[in-house]
């Protein structure tokens, strides 16, 4: 009985000796499952972390960009509005003459004529780009006629220029009181 009751000790302890071994297995497993999901829950949550930062960023991205796309749009319509401010400003001046004793200054508007670059056979002697802002011919002549026929004969319906001369008359009708006919 003794041989039988220590071999029946023997595998009553080595099955709790495997037991306990088995449930150390089964504890340490369980540790290292545990810190593994606390370090996968905290790197979770940095992610999440980061990933609201980035829609923030993205929000922020579109806001910056909507307020760039109004500025862009300001800055065009200003651009514009200098740009017509430079237009409107702006004047060519085309002196015929020179000014001399006995001579007066007589100024004549000038413009394009309408449709004159449509026509087949126009052929500009003066740029057309320069139309969009003020032009005028002053004219350096001893009486309205002379200076009238000198415009005239410069610029004319054949090279596309209109000559307005009412400014002149005016000065010229104004200036032979006092002697000047400069506007």
């Amino acid at each position: 009985m003794t041989s039988e009751m220590l071999l029946a000790l023997f595998c009553i302890g080595a099955t709790l000796l495997f037991l306990g071994i088995r449930r150390g297995m089964i504890l340490r497993a369980d540790r290292e499952i545990r810190r593994c999901g606390t370090t996968l829950a905290a790197e979770r949550d940095a992610l999440e972390l980061q990933a609201n930062e980035l829609e923030a960023m993205q929000a922020d991205i579109a806001a910056m960009q909507a307020r760039l796309a109004e500025l862009s749009t300001d800055k065009l319509v200003l651009s514009r509005r200098s740009g017509k401010r430079t237009a409107a400003t702006r004047r060519f001046i085309h002196e015929i003459g020179r000014p001399e004793p006995g001579r007066n200054r007589f100024v004549f508007r000038l413009a394009m004529a309408p449709g004159f670059t449509a026509r087949p056979d126009a052929k500009a002697v003066v740029h057309p780009a320069i139309w969009r802002f003020e032009n005028e011919a002053q004219v350096w002549a001893s009486d309205f006629a002379a200076a009238q026929m000198l415009t005239r004969n410069i610029f004319h319906d054949g090279v596309g220029v209109t000559v307005s001369g009412e400014d002149a008359e005016e000065a010229a009708a104004a200036g032979a009181g006092a002697g000047v006919a400069a506007p």
